[in-house]
């Protein structure tokens, strides 16, 4: 599992790779700390290049949306392909977090509100 940060303009955006499952619980932890702790408040979760996501993954990916919004920031999803597409869909992400296809499209969406 991979965790990869960088700034587009005052816009966290936060690459996940591999496998977001019980077992990378670093990286869980890693992701809620960046969403609770950064001076950033609008934040792209890019998922184009994880794999498989299990419920230790979605409940990671919720916590740290909720630390977000508990700062007056917000978190989009994008990228989501796949099983984790399907996982996300399925756990009503999409009715919570605003999904982009891109992160391009994500930046966006967070840039016009």
């Amino acid at each position: 599992m991979q965790l990869a940060t960088r700034q587009s303009a005052d816009v966290l955006v936060v690459a996940l790779a591999g496998r977001l499952d019980s077992y990378a619980g670093e990286t869980c932890d890693r992701l809620v700390a960046l969403c609770r702790d950064e001076a950033s408040l609008r934040v792209v979760l890019d998922l184009a290049r994880l794999d498989y996501i299990n419920s230790s993954g979605l409940t990671a990916i919720l916590v740290a949306a909720r630390h977000l919004r508990a700062r007056g920031g917000e978190m989009v999803i994008a990228g989501a392909r796949g099983t984790p597409a399907m996982a996300l869909e399925t756990a009503g992400f999409d009715a919570l977090l605003r999904m982009a296809r891109t992160e391009r499209e994500a930046l966006s969406a967070l840039a016009t509100g």
